[in-house]
């Protein structure tokens, strides 16, 4: 395409000299040095043809990925599933992918992210690098897709959030951040941390140097942190550090899925307390396994059996996936053979698949389901009968578990939804006074926790079922009703089995056969 200098140019030449002696000599056509000739405007003009549609279709995807949370690891999000979604083809979906990620080779996979931290007028990224002892893997089996999506959910989160547009949105009245209590989290850092900091108004400009360079050692911890006025730099140091990283972890991915329509305002995720955070939803330990056992009493294996199995519901394992015991240990800060007997005594409880070597999450199939919701609903009928039985005493917990239902339920989030009601199916269970029919009933929840996490299911649009479910529940319980509390349930976990057999669309829900199973004599 020729510069409008250059058309210019070309005209003025034809006063001294021919159109064919001109076109000749600057090499172009006479037909175009006629045309240029016969226009008042020689500046550019837009082109004809088609619209560019690429930062449209970047807008769209970046606006579905950036609330996906940890599900975009999963076969939802590819690329495929994301053209489909949208009827955009999928070589655009795919340039708009890379453009949020970075590629494979520049995955080196040894650090991990420690903190994430947002709210106006600044946004921290804390890094810690691998020790000598674990440095040098290469992602510990965690595929390098997973991390180049997992990077493009943190990107997404943030442009979608609107973070670089603070500096004209917003000025010193809208200050919703202390920045003091930013500094102080990184002076908390070590050695091997390092932060990345947006910081578009320069409130951390007396603590550091120009824009970029690293914190003195009178900050403390020897940290290095590196501030950004534009967003763009930001952005770059950011997704530099983390494909740094061995995995991106799903609790912080849904964190910020959560944070986005809320421009970032009041995220705080910290690495050492995601544990913590997930469980606090949960007064009690009714989701730990054995937890029929006195605190006390268990073992370390029995600890780490627990921590494990939040490891594997965050890191969003697909059936099939391997585990890979050295990355546990590492992310975990316990001994190998430690999670090592973890792993085994999972597999002999059947909620790990140890059959083709190794340690790997097991294939779900609806046969599996069914299986599990039938062993649940009669396990759940005998409990609920010997509860009508019982003085009303007893149902103190359940009804504390059934407010905690209804204030998950109004937030409408599926994740608080699906613990606070399988919580309140726990204190149904240990409420029966029927101590070996809890511990199978506890057993058999365990499962449904892995089966819900493997298949990413949502529980978001029938919070107001299961609401209306338990209470009806808890209502027939409280008068003695047992037989119209068993019909609630049955109806409950019908609802349930139905729910997540949708999940396999592809493959034959077997009415008949669930019939069977459910059927009463």
């Amino acid at each position: 395409m020729y510069s409008s200098e250059m058309r210019r140019g070309a005209v003025a030449m034809t006063a001294s000299s021919s159109i064919a002696e001109v076109a000749a000599q600057l090499d172009i056509s006479q037909s175009s040095l006629r045309r240029w000739k016969s226009r008042s405007d020689l500046e550019d003009r837009p082109r004809s043809g088609r619209p560019q549609i690429q930062s449209t279709a970047d807008q769209v995807v970046e606006a579905l990925v950036s609330t996906a949370g940890a599900r975009i690891s999963g076969k939802d999000y590819s690329t495929r599933a994301l053209a489909e979604a949208t009827g955009l083809s999928q070589s655009i979906v795919s340039r708009a992918m890379r453009g949020m990620t970075v590629p494979t080779d520049r995955l080196l996979g040894s650090d991990e992210v420690t903190v994430v931290a947002g709210g106006f007028p600044l946004i921290v990224i804390g890094i810690r690098a691998a020790d000598a002892r674990n440095a040098g893997g290469s992602g510990g089996g965690v595929s390098a897709r997973r991390v180049q999506r997992r990077i493009a959910g943190i990107v997404a989160a943030l442009r979608s959030a609107g973070v670089q547009h603070w500096p004209q949105r917003f000025d010193s009245e809208h200050r919703q951040t202390d920045a003091s209590a930013t500094l102080e989290l990184l002076r908390a850092g070590g050695d091997r941390d390092r932060f990345v900091v947006f910081d578009p108004f320069g409130e951390t400009s007396g603590p550091f140097a120009e824009p970029g360079a690293l914190a003195d050692s009178d900050l403390g911890g020897g940290a290095a942190i590196a501030v950004h006025r534009e967003f763009a730099e930001f952005l770059d140091a950011s997704t530099s550090a983390l494909a740094c990283c061995r995995d991106i972890p799903g609790s912080l991915l849904d964190t910020l899925a959560d944070r986005v329509r809320h421009g970032f305002e009041g995220v705080m995720w910290r690495r050492a307390s995601q544990t913590e955070a997930r469980r606090s939803s949960i007064s009690s330990d009714s989701m730990e396994i054995s937890s029929w056992l006195p605190k006390g009493t268990r073992s370390i294996t029995e600890h780490l059996a627990i921590a494990l199995r939040e490891e594997i519901i965050d890191s969003g394992y697909q059936p099939g996936d391997r585990i890979n015991p050295r990355l546990l240990s590492r992310r975990m800060q316990v001994p190998r053979s430690s999670v090592d007997a973890a792993l085994r005594r999972m597999v002999d409880d059947k909620l790990l698949d140890g059959s083709r070597g190794g340690t790997r999450i097991p294939l779900i199939t609806t046969l599996d389901v069914l299986d599990l919701y039938a062993g649940r609903m009669a396990v759940g009928e005998v409990l609920l009968r010997s509860l009508a039985l019982r003085q009303k005493r007893y149902f103190v917990p359940v009804q504390l578990a059934l407010r905690q239902v209804e204030a998950s339920a109004a937030t409408k989030s599926g994740i608080d939804v699906e613990d606070a009601d399988l919580h309140f199916q726990q204190e149904l269970a240990r409420a029966s006074g029927l101590r070996q029919s809890a511990r199978a009933f506890e057993a058999l929840t365990l499962r449904l926790r892995l089966f819900i996490s493997v298949l990413q299911l949502d529980y978001s649009p029938a919070s107001d079922r299961i609401l209306i479910d338990d209470r009806a529940i808890f209502r027939a319980l409280s008068v003695g009703d047992a037989e119209r509390a068993v019909d609630a349930w049955r109806g409950k976990v019908d609802n349930a089995v139905r729910h997540m057999a949708g999940l396999f669309a592809r493959r034959r829900f077997d009415q008949d056969l669930w019939a069977q199973l459910t059927r009463r004599g």
